[in-house]
């Protein structure tokens, strides 16, 4: 994608006002008299501009491309990552459209995505360090996982559908870029995006970047990050992607859409959930977060399974794998080896994404409740030796009891904790 310099203009407050007003669809969502609209500006991701307009009917969110990172004009980017946003949901809204939200309009001149409000959701990690997070969410988020990728998949389309689709997010090339440098290369090397405040963990970061057997698995997972195009992922599920209610969940931010292994996204949303409960003031074994890891990986388990055995036989044999007939007798057996094919596959893209949500360029907002210096140090060298230990000793695990065993095995207490 790309449009003419002269075409493009960034918008502020008033200009999507004027913009909505001139897009009869969008304005009777908002109702009214264009005058009467409130709009606010929410931007606080690292990429985009993002605006709330609300009028008598109903409200808007309005997403637009910046030439450049939001929040560091120096790093400069192509427009079309709304588009890529645009496309997965239009890909995935058919399957998912109670835990989304609808791609009401794009604009490939402006690169402005339209989508409907959630000003009445809050963001999950913000949830989180609140304590007020809705554990059913990360069923909602399993739910989201399992179908957005089994229907995008081989296991439901024709290959040629697949490689249709795989050629057009194919070209989502710079923001695949950012996720193999920012998630999957530089925090494993010495790199200016690298960073931590806390010297305590300059040694265990030392020690991953010389453990021969973590950077091995690190290889592994970005070379099948980049050669196993499995589904269409959401490609930087967080718990910052996630907007709930006690009853309601939407998975948003879809701009990093591309194909991969499915455990990737799996993963990422796993080890947002880790770093919260690694963030706690005490850590317990039954937190809300290891409830809530249980509730996602069960759910995307289960809803993955039942799809894969409930869809209806499509007549192309292409897209049969390990069908119940009488002569497989083991393809329920099958179907259950290549979810923990997943299984593994997610707790290596969790330990990368715990390790550079640490030292990497992105960190998460969670461990600053701590407020003291100690404490968040302490915590963030457990979250980075079970991230370390995870590469180590993950193939070996089968469950997520032997996750959690690795996890607990790895707490630096601080005086106030209590196990």
């Amino acid at each position: 994608m790309s449009t003419p310099q002269s075409a493009y203009r960034t918008v502020d407050a008033e200009g999507v006002r004027a913009y909505v007003a001139k897009l009869p669809h969008l304005a009777a969502r908002l109702g009214g008299n264009p005058a009467d609209w409130t709009i606010r500006e929410v931007s606080d991701g690292n990429l985009n501009m993002v605006f709330l307009a609300h009028g008598p009917n109903g409200g808007l969110c309005l997403k637009q491309a910046l030439p450049h990172v939001r929040v560091d004009p120096s790093w400069k980017m192509p427009l079309d990552r709304t588009f890529f946003e645009a496309s997965y949901l239009r890909e995935v809204f058919d399957y998912v459209p109670d835990l989304t939200t609808e791609c009401l309009h794009f604009d490939p001149e402006q690169f402005i995505l339209s989508v409907e409000s959630l000003a009445g959701h809050t963001v999950l990690r913000t949830a989180l360090m609140n304590g007020t997070a809705p554990e059913q969410s990360a069923a909602h988020v399993g739910l989201f996982v399992a179908r957005s990728t089994f229907h995008t998949s081989l296991f439901a389309n024709s290959f040629e559908k697949v490689i249709d689709q795989r050629i057009l997010f194919a070209r989502n090339q710079t923001l695949t870029r950012i996720t193999v440098d920012l998630v999957l290369t530089d925090p494993y090397i010495p790199h200016p995006r690298n960073h931590w405040a806390e010297t305590e963990l300059t040694a265990i970061v030392a020690d991953i970047r010389t453990n021969q057997i973590v950077k091995t698995r690190v290889d592994e997972l970005r070379l099948k990050f980049l050669s196993n195009p499995q589904a269409l992922l959401h490609g930087d599920l967080h718990t910052g992607s996630v907007m709930a209610t006690q009853s309601d969940t939407r998975v948003i931010d879809g701009e990093f859409a591309t194909y991969g292994p499915i455990g990737f996204d799996v993963g990422l949303f796993m080890a947002n959930l880790f770093l919260s409960l690694a963030a706690q003031e005490t850590i317990k074994k039954t937190s809300l977060q290891i409830r809530m890891i249980e509730k996602f990986w069960i759910s995307f388990e289960s809803e993955f399974l039942k799809l894969w055995m409930t869809t209806p036989k499509n007549p192309d044999p292409s897209i049969h794998y390990y069908e119940e007939d009488s002569s497989s007798k083991n393809s329920s057996a099958n179907k259950k080896k290549f979810i923990q094919t997943i299984f593994q596959d997610a707790l290596g893209y969790c330990a990368t994404e715990i390790i550079r949500r640490i030292i990497g360029y992105a960190h998460v907002a969670d461990f600053s409740a701590l407020k003291d210096h100690n404490k968040i140090a302490d915590r963030k060298k457990t979250a980075l030796l079970f991230a370390k230990n995870l590469l180590i000793h993950g193939n070996s695990a089968k469950s997520l009891g032997d996750v959690f065993e690795i996890f607990f095995q790895n707490i630096i207490p601080f005086k106030e904790n209590n196990l």
